[in-house]
């Protein structure tokens, strides 16, 4: 989500990872607020952080957020997806 200026309502990217671990995500050179839901390899939701908000400072000062769960995915979407879906813990998500 690097560099984007918006995120179109109900989109978003998945992150794919060969195997479960722990995963978090920055926001450093992201302009927008993201939602975060992490998900196990039967796709349930394992960790969700909302409203992540940008990183304008450097590289290096700018926090991680989740990853504190084991996961194998993850759907970063735009904020406000989480609460507009209601999702929650062990919801699962299909694709």
């Amino acid at each position: 989500m690097m560099f984007r200026t918006s995120i179109a309502p109900d989109h978003g990217m998945l992150f794919l990872h060969r195997k479960p671990g722990l995963y978090s995500h920055w926001m450093y050179q992201t302009p927008v607020s993201l939602d975060t839901v992490w998900m196990d390899d039967k796709h349930n939701i394992v960790e969700i952080v909302e409203n992540m908000p940008p990183c304008t400072s450097a590289a290096s000062k700018c926090p991680h957020f989740g990853g504190t769960q084991t996961a194998q995915y993850s759907l970063q979407m735009g904020a406000g997806m989480v609460r507009k879906y209601h999702l929650k813990l062990m919801d699962s998500l299909r694709w």
